[in-house]
């Protein structure tokens, strides 16, 4: 997690980066084109691989919640976006691809993010 996240194929572990509990809004996209959310404090963009499973979900520690986006394509850039308005929101965007995006920042953040830096794939 020391990077931000966690990566493999077809799982991926964010780190939410407050550590106070809390309800947040989490949006989920599926779309032809990714555009950054003017709002976003941290974006990144990774590899996500849907293995012909219609079992998607978005967990927290505390719960899950199974997705009901259709995912047909075998692989997608997934960005995740952390937002901040009047309250903190998270964004995971899929964009179905033919070839895999690196995995990267695509922004500078305040948790010590850099923009185009390059993120690990798998356990570290």
């Amino acid at each position: 997690m020391k990077q931000g996240a966690v990566i493999h194929n077809n799982y991926v572990i964010f780190d939410p980066l407050f550590a106070d509990a809390f309800g947040a809004n989490v949006l989920l996209k599926l779309t032809d084109k990714f555009v950054i959310d003017k709002k976003a404090q941290r974006c990144i963009v990774t590899p996500f691989y849907v293995n012909g499973s219609s079992h998607v979900e978005v967990a927290s520690a505390t719960e899950n919640l199974k997705i009901n986006i259709k995912l047909d394509s075998p692989l997608y850039s997934l960005y995740y976006e952390i937002c901040e308005s009047d309250e903190v929101f998270y964004k995971f965007t899929f964009v179905p691809t033919e070839i895999p995006i690196e995995a990267q920042y695509l922004i500078d953040d305040p948790w010590g993010g850099e923009k185009n830096k390059t993120l690990k794939l798998g356990f570290l």
